[in-house]
């Protein structure tokens, strides 16, 4: 359902009030319906709820993926839970390439590469390295749900960690996971490959998750907490 032009997760269950719920990290708006309210009404109750809803949004999304950085020396980078400090080395003579040494992430680029292009070097290189931690755990995660994964891809996102469209079996994960803890990236993998059971955060799904991944509350704070 789509109000206002954002989209109003719905759920219909065996209760006798509607309930209206924002969750982070990127606003996520979910309505619990009485299984007799029509589209309709559950329109009308959101738009009661309208201002609320918005200022609830805009402090969830706090956990902004937007890239504000300046993409120079010394400013801090995490990559898989790690902080690191950024060194850009500036060499017409090298080739484009990352790599760490120490607690530094190393940059190599040319004396007049733009932010944009040191900025696009980096998360190339974020991209080729936890490509192969993805294939793990998808992997891994296919043969404990029992299920199959018809293609998935590692790209930016704006507003989610990752998705899963359960027709077609294709999934998306967010590239900023990259920085992210293991555990966390292995939770997203598993969230992801269940919504292949089950589209909607419903009870059914919680409890797939849970036996599979005890705790997984836990790590589900610990992604939405960790700096990006």
């Amino acid at each position: 359902m789509v109000v206002n032009g954002v989209d109003i997760e719905v759920e219909r269950k065996p209760i006798k009030n509607l309930h209206l719920a924002v969750y982070p990290p990127d606003g996520r708006v979910h309505v619990s319906a009485p299984q007799s309210y029509t589209d309709e009404q559950i329109k009308l109750f959101v738009l009661k709820k309208w201002v609320w809803l918005v200022q609830k949004r805009k402090e969830t999304t706090s956990y902004t993926f937007q890239d504000k950085r300046e993409y120079v020396s010394g400013e801090a980078h995490y990559y898989k839970g790690e902080l690191y400090r950024l060194k850009v080395i500036r060499d017409n003579t090298c080739t484009f390439h990352v790599d760490i040494l120490g607690d530094y992430i190393n940059v190599y680029v040319y004396e007049r590469t733009t932010k944009e292009s040191i900025a696009n070097v980096l998360w190339n290189w974020y991209k080729e390295q936890i490509t192969p931690t993805f294939e793990l755990y998808v992997t891994k995660w296919e043969k404990i749900l029992d299920v199959k994964v018809a293609e998935w891809t590692i790209q930016q996102m704006t507003s989610s960690w990752g998705k899963c469209h359960k027709d077609t079996g294709k999934i998306m994960f967010n590239l900023q996971l990259a920085k992210k803890p293991l555990n966390c990236i292995e939770y997203v993998v598993a969230h992801e490959l269940t919504h292949l059971i089950e589209q909607n955060h419903t009870n059914k799904f919680k409890h797939i998750l849970g036996t599979y991944l005890p705790g997984w509350q836990k790590i589900k704070e610990q992604l939405n907490e960790f700096p990006l």
